[in-house]
């Protein structure tokens, strides 16, 4: 009986150049291990509050009819100090609609990418550390930035792959969602100078509607550089609709280098989701960071 590796290395496909890559030695097998335990992605994310920088962002949310309900620009800079981390907003800029009378946000979306992103408190970082704080998850914010935490970087990690529940559709390597996949390992070239592997995780176009349902995450793309196999670009499309969840996600990250240090440079999410007991929200946000600054 195959492993859930095993089952992946036999059933994944390969481009021309990729045939001749394994023909001169290449090894598909070390390459999935390598997929799914890499942590160059998780670490880059983690330089994005380790290492002081510039920073532009802007945030749209929609109806469910794509009317614009509110727009948020603004610009600053993440400050580090002894190991403490302060997000500087310079400028910003709203319609007037992102914002309700008493000058809270008007839906969750933008609340929780301020968590994520733009927190008000000071917060105390480590580049090494699990965690930046110490005290337990409890609110919902912190529930839900685990659950990207594990949706972004462990994919098919066996901590996912243990878990229950929705968490059980995210484990793309998982022998039990094998079946309604295509695995590909491609060459592609990143920003047209950067020679890359690409290993792509596609939901298969001849599924049932029932077998859609068990499908999370429709498509995994990940770049990685052939010098370092440092994840440089990330792609993630997740789509559910069953019973009163409705959701349907895209996540862009593009990573970057300053010095020696893999950073992320730019983020893109556009989603819609629909769950109990809240407003349907479309939202599209954009993060651009630049002019890191390293010193080690």
């Amino acid at each position: 009986m195959l492993s859930a590796q095993e089952g992946i290395v036999k059933s994944v496909m390969l481009d021309s150049v990729m045939v001749s890559a394994v023909s001169s030695g290449f090894s598909v097998e070390d390459f999935v291990d390598y997929v799914k335990t890499d942590t160059s992605f998780y670490h880059g994310f983690k330089n994005l509050r380790y290492y002081p920088h510039t920073y532009y962002s802007e945030l749209e949310v929609f109806n469910k009819n794509r009317q614009s309900e509110g727009f948020l620009a603004r610009q600053g800079r993440y400050e580090v100090y002894d190991n403490k981390l302060i997000v500087q907003v310079d400028s910003s800029f709203n319609d007037g609609r992102i914002y309700n009378r008493r000058g809270k946000y008007r839906h969750y979306t933008p609340e929780f990418f301020d968590y994520i992103f733009f927190p008000k408190d000071t917060l105390k970082i480590s580049k090494y550390s699990s965690k930046d704080n110490s005290k337990e998850a409890e609110s919902q914010n912190e529930k839900n930035e685990n659950d990207i935490k594990v949706i972004i970087f462990n994919p098919g990690s066996a901590e996912v792959e243990k878990s229950g529940g929705k968490k059980e559709k995210l484990a793309v390597f998982d022998e039990s969602m094998q079946p309604y996949y295509d695995y590909i390992i491609s060459k592609r070239t990143y920003k047209d100078t950067l020679e890359c592997y690409a290993f792509i995780c596609r939901m298969k176009t001849d599924l049932t509607e029932k077998e859609e349902e068990e499908v999370l995450i429709r498509e995994l793309v990940s770049y990685f550089d052939r010098n370092t196999f440092n994840v440089v670009y990330r792609k993630y499309v997740m789509q559910y609709d069953y019973w009163l969840i409705d959701l349907n996600v895209t996540v862009d990250v593009e990573m970057g280098y300053a010095k020696h240090q893999l950073v992320p440079t730019y983020i893109n999410y556009q989603g819609y989701w629909d769950i109990p007991f809240s407003k349907p929200e479309i939202a599209d946000f954009k993060l651009w960071n630049s002019d890191f600054i390293v010193t080690d």
